[in-house]
């Protein structure tokens, strides 16, 4: 949810990014006389400028008007560069980078590359040649192949990166991993805490994370990740922070087993009449979640767990919404759940 308003938040600065990127350039271009094609020149004593963008690399300074070709998500294409960084060999690169005074922007051009391709020795020396990291660079790391993730990512741990360093808004990269179980594990094992996450109010772009957050136990609870939910909890995730039951029950995809994490979360103490708090319509009890996902097994499964049938939620309550919108094998469930309640209710 957090990402999909960040989004959004970047569609709407588009225009803006375009007005600002075009001053920044006039700016710079009136500070400098003869400016060269891709590099700075030695005797240039430019000031970074500072950049008010809300594009991927923002939080580059820009140093050379080319820079503005880099802070986009494509940039303009140096195509031997761009070959060397993903696929080598690492002595073209080193050739390209050593032959001129290229800028922060250019090298984490290249570094971005790097990380996509799982072209380790590249990323390394780009890395050392002073590409920086910031907010957006760990990310490529996931687009890498798959054994070459954790390298990657020890690699950036090597210049201060690690698996709890903020990226916009405070988001992390474990709620992205958990799909991964290998992976999951090297991130615990490196220290992330998995009550960190995005700020819910996206009060501040470069800020940190909050440090209550359970979109991680979220995410591997709504993918059936049993073993995910298993491994997170045992780090200390908190099932307080937020809904992962909820989630379990509401949607998972096929082929998962939503089961093993329900049991397993209300073994650890997730509590099945849990209201969701949250500025939006939402369903708010896992029973409704369940209902609304047409899922029977589990509407059956948490009624057998002493959920209630009549709390309601902003579509109303399990109850209601089975004769409203259920199949007949799922009115039938409900109201026999229904039925139960309220005689152990007496």
């Amino acid at each position: 949810m957090m990402n999909a308003r960040r989004r959004q938040m970047e569609m709407m600065a588009a225009q803006q990014q375009r007005e600002q990127q075009q001053q920044s350039m006039n700016q710079i271009n009136s500070d400098r006389a003869s400016p060269s094609q891709y590099q700075l020149q030695p005797t240039m004593t430019m000031q970074p400028q500072s950049m008010n963008l809300t594009s991927a690399y923002d939080d580059i300074p820009v140093l050379d008007p080319t820079d503005l070709g880099f802070i986009g998500e494509k940039p303009t294409s140096f195509s031997s560069f761009e070959s060397a960084c993903q696929h080598g060999p690492l002595t073209e690169a080193q050739s390209i980078v050593s032959s001129e005074n290229y800028t922060p922007s250019f090298l984490h051009h290249g570094l971005v590359l790097a990380l996509s391709a799982g072209n380790v020795q590249v990323a390394e020396y780009l890395l050392s040649a002073g590409a920086p990291i910031v907010r957006q660079t760990p990310q490529n790391v996931l687009s890498a192949p798959s054994e070459m993730q954790a390298p990657l990512f020890e690699l950036l741990m090597k210049h201060g990166w690690t698996p709890n360093t903020p990226g916009y808004y405070g988001a992390v990269l474990l709620p992205d991993v958990v799909t991964n179980v290998p992976l999951l594990k090297w991130f615990l094992i490196h220290g992330a805490n998995p009550n960190l996450g995005p700020q819910r109010d996206n009060r501040d772009r470069m800020g940190g994370s909050d440090t209550d957050c359970c979109v991680a136990l979220q995410t591997a609870a709504a993918r059936g990740e049993v073993e995910a939910v298993r491994l997170l909890l045992d780090a200390g995730a908190e099932i307080k922070n937020g809904v992962p039951l909820h989630y379990a029950a509401g949607a998972c995809p096929p082929g998962t087993n939503p089961h093993v994490a329900r049991v397993l979360l209300v073994e650890r103490g997730a509590d099945v009449n849990q209201a969701e708090e949250s500025r939006h319509m939402v369903a708010k009890y896992a029973i409704v979640y369940a209902v609304m996902a047409e899922a029977v097994n589990r509407v059956k499964w948490l009624l057998e767990h002493g959920a209630d049938p009549e709390l309601k939620g902003a579509w109303g309550s399990a109850v209601e919404y089975a004769r409203w919108m259920g199949s007949e094998e799922m009115k039938q469930v409900v109201e026999e759940g229904l039925a139960a309640w309220r005689s152990r209710s007496e």
